[in-house]
This record gives structure tokens, C-alpha cells and sequence, in this order.
């Protein structure tokens, strides 16, 4: 009876861990790959470094990263859902501060809503929400420099007012490079 509980709970086990959560929405410390192998659009590798503010690296930074798909969507069923985005996922840098997102590049929202008096289509951006001990949370989204959207004024402001990251892509193969650093601040004295 023993050997069957063992069995029973090593399946089980077993089971969970292939079903809990999609593979590429796993942890897997400062290297994320947030897509299956099927998943549609142009595959982007964005490596990273988490730097404080005198330039130095942080390690063990948690980062919580989530996007559209490349139809601009957040789900099948409600594109705008962003809680609840099919592509989403954890990672941490390395002690050098680093980390790795392997991804497709996402698709602007399908429908424009309503912005500083004008209707607007909002680039395409990935999440990123940055959390490390001692330092200043930063929620950003990373658009993408060659994106026509930010030719618009409003975005151009809301880059540079917010300090978003603007992400240059290159083409290598089959798979668009960019890198991205991130810099916090330090926490606010209680």
C-alpha cells in the first residue's frame, strides 16, 4: 500500500506541474520564454539588465511581465483583459542584474479608445511591472521605437513624461533582438 501511495503522489504530483500553468508561463529565474513554440507572430528575444540609480546592477529583481499576443489581444474571449493576459509570466535577474524574454512581438489593441480629447490607437507595448527590496516598484511598458503610433504627439509625451522604455528592435534570422535596462530608485524613507 506504501509503494501505491508513493506511486499515487509522485503521478499527482506529477500531473499539477504539467497542468498548473502553461510551460512557457513558468518561473525560470532570470530566463522567461513566454510563448509555446506554436504561438503566432515574429519571434523577440529582449535581454535586460536592472541597474539602480548610480548605474549599478541589482540581482534577485522579480519581474512580472505581460502582453498582448501579435493580433493585439490580451485573451481569446476580451481582448482589453489585461488581468488576465494569456502571455504572461515571472522571472528574476541574475546576480549581474540581468535577465532574458524570450516572446513574440506584440500587436497594437485592435480598437482605439478615447485619449486626451482625440480617438487613438495605443502602441504596442509589453508590461513590465518591477518589484526589488529597497527600491521604488516601477510598473512600465516597453513600446517599440519603430512603431508609427509614436509619431503622434500625445505618445511622444506620454513617453517622455512617464520615462517609458522605447525598445530599438533589430533583425537577426528569424528572431528581433532588443535590449532594455531598467532603473530604480530608492525606496521612499518611511
Amino acid at each position: 500500500m506504501t509503494n501505491l501511495k508513493i506511486h499515487l503522489g509522485v503521478a499527482t504530483a506529477a500531473f499539477f506541474a504539467a497542468f498548473a500553468a502553461p510551460a512557457a508561463a513558468q518561473v525560470s529565474e532570470s530566463s522567461l520564454t513566454l510563448v509555446a513554440a506554436e504561438e503566432p507572430g515574429t519571434r523577440l528575444l529582449i535581454t535586460g539588465t536592472v541597474v539602480d540609480r548610480e548605474g549599478r546592477p541589482i540581482a534577485g529583481v522579480r519581474l512580472h511581465v505581460f502582453q498582448t499576443d501579435a493580433s493585439g489581444r490580451y485573451t481569446r474571449e476580451r481582448p482589453m483583459d489585461e488581468p488576465h493576459a494569456r502571455l504572461s509570466g515571472w522571472l528574476r535577474t541574475d546576480v549581474q542584474g540581468r535577465f532574458e524574454l524570450r516572446t513574440v512581438r506584440p500587436g497594437g489593441y485592435p480598437e482605439p479608445i478615447r485619449l486626451g480629447g482625440s480617438e487613438r490607437k495605443i502602441p504596442a507595448h509589453i508590461h513590465f511591472d518591477v518589484t526589488a527590496s529597497g527600491h521604488a516598484q516601477r510598473r512600465l511598458q516597453a513600446v517599440f521605437a519603430d512603431d508609427p503610433l509614436l509619431g503622434d504627439p500625445y505618445w511622444k509625451d506620454w513617453v517622455k513624461r512617464l520615462d517609458q522604455p522605447v525598445l530599438a528592435v533589430r533583425a537577426t534570422g528569424d528572431t528581433a533582438t532588443a535590449t532594455l535596462q531598467i532603473a530604480l530608485e530608492p525606496s521612499a524613507p518611511r
